[in-house]
């Protein structure tokens, strides 16, 4: 019994290391905890996929202060030329300076619109942004209510379901309102912008004279982490690559940051902080975001995607699509479906990808280009002898010349491969099961063809039992008759 024993243990054991070496074992999606930071909302976000690394309070509705001009220049850029001329108008001038931030223009003062963006943007200028927000409008024939139409039609395009504006520079207003997220979400769309990104990430500029100004007016940018405003060195960022600051009494410090580093482009957004921390949360989390993550190419991964063959697919993988996922993943722990929601008519599908329950990247399935080259027919027509007579003749008559052309060597007739792709999971998965079911199976023959002795073992343990019960009964009544005998002769003796 403890030969049978020692095998079917030996069998159960071979058997689990032979499922665990074949079926693969999904490891847990965990994502890195976020960092400890003081940001009552904030948004952290990737800019190539949207995805959402970290975020607190992310669609709390806050007042945005001067981030709101992040917008103001992503319709600026979309909609007009750098080079035509924005003029200050009184409302411009008298209802924007004063006590908020300026560079002291004058009524009809004239300025280029890259000019004007750079007063903006660095030196966050209420009145250029108010004249920006009115030559926008005067595109479309309107006034500033048409520009902050234009600036919440915008947002809601992009996504932004917490978003009210209804000035283009954030000044105070009970019915200006965004939330992190939101921001984040048109910082993102900004930063695709090649002159937007160029004039966010620059930190100082000047404006050369002007029908009102005679002298230059220097700028810098205000973000601590992109330049030592007022000689402050302490929040210098090495990967920050352009931003926007905003303050009120109303809003507190609210920060915009770019970021990028090994590829990852980064924007973050800090609301309702105090300082200096609007900057010291960014820098904790930018760190700790480019420490804990990495950008994989799709194309480098999925196996759905155009393989090295001299064959040309007719469709293929987007070449500059990415995911994002912690560190310690790898691309295949990625869950992966399709979607068909592409108003591109090139586009057959789109992979979603997501890791531990968030979307993480995308990529699309285009359609290739494939042109075939056309084939030539030529027809023969074979007639009787006479024919092929006067046919030698005529090729008799021509003179033979050494450059005469020679007929074309016949081409080797073309062959179709056939391409399978086969899933080497699911193969893997199917092998792993058929050698389950055998190794069961070998178990269960092994049982039945030595059931007889597993029923002799059986039937000799009982035999034994039954022959050691009727010793001991045996033993029991020699030694009951023994003590009654005893008993008897001790009754029989007299003193």
């Amino acid at each position: 019994m403890k030969k049978v024993r020692y095998r079917v243990i030996c069998v159960l054991a071979a058997l689990l290391f032979v499922i665990q070496s074949v079926i693969p074992v999904s490891a847990k999606e965990t994502w890195p905890k976020m960092p400890q930071v003081e940001a009552p909302s904030f948004c952290v976000m990737d800019i190539s996929t949207g995805t959402i690394l970290y975020e607190r309070n992310m669609d709390e509705i806050n007042y945005p202060a001067s981030i709101t001009k992040i917008m103001t220049a992503l319709l600026a850029v979309e909609n007009c030329s750098l080079d035509e001329i924005v003029t200050f108008s009184e409302k411009a001038v008298y209802g924007n300076e004063g006590d908020t931030s300026h560079i002291s223009r004058d009524i009809g003062e004239e300025m280029t619109m890259e000019e004007s963006l750079y007063g903006m943007m660095l030196e966050s200028a209420n009145e250029c942004a108010w004249a920006i927000g009115e030559q926008v409008a005067s595109h479309v024939g309107g006034s500033m209510e048409q520009f902050t139409k234009m600036m919440n039609e915008r947002a809601a395009s992009l996504g932004c379901t917490n978003t009210h504006f209804n000035n283009p520079n954030g000044l105070p207003d009970e019915d200006h309102w965004t939330s992190a997220h939101d921001m984040a979400l048109i910082a993102a769309e900004a930063y695709k912008n090649e002159t937007f990104r160029v004039i966010a990430g620059t930190k100082s500029y000047t404006i050369p004279p002007t029908n009102k100004h005679e002298a230059e007016t220097p700028l810098h940018n205000h973000h601590k982490m992109i330049y030592p405003y007022h000689g402050d060195y302490a929040y210098l960022y090495d990967y920050a690559t352009g931003g926007k600051t905003g303050y009120t009494n109303a809003a507190g410090n609210t920060l915009v940051t770019f970021a990028e580093k090994d590829g990852m482009s980064l924007v973050c957004v800090v609301m309702r902080e105090q300082t200096p921390n609007h900057y010291v949360d960014t820098r904790t989390l930018f760190d700790y975001c480019f420490e804990n993550f990495k950008l994989l190419k799709v194309a480098d991964y999925e196996k759905n995607a155009q393989t090295e063959r001299e064959e040309v697919s007719f469709a293929s993988i987007d070449e500059n699509a990415v995911v994002l996922l912690p560190a310690s993943a790898d691309f295949s722990d990625l869950k992966v479906q399709t979607v068909y929601d592409s108003s591109d008519e090139d586009v057959l599908g789109t992979f979603v990808y997501t890791y531990a329950g968030q979307e993480v990247g995308r990529a699309d399935v285009r359609m290739n280009e494939i042109s075939s080259d056309g084939y030539e027919f030529t027809e023969y027509v074979y007639d009787d002898g006479a024919d092929d007579q006067a046919e030698t003749d005529d090729m008799a008559s021509e003179p033979q010349t050494e450059d005469k052309q020679q007929p074309e060597e016949q081409e080797p007739e073309k062959t179709h491969n056939i391409h399978i792709e086969i899933n080497v999971r699911t193969v893997t998965t199917v092998a792993g099961v058929i050698l389950l079911v055998l190794v069961l199976g070998l178990i269960l023959c092994w049982i039945a063809t030595h059931s007889y002795l597993i029923r002799q073992k059986i039937a000799g343990m009982k035999s034994r039992r039954s022959e050691k019960n009727r010793y001991q009964t045996i033993h029991d009544t020699r030694k009951s008759r023994k003590r009654r005998r005893q008993a008897k002769k001790s009754k029989n003796l007299r003193f």
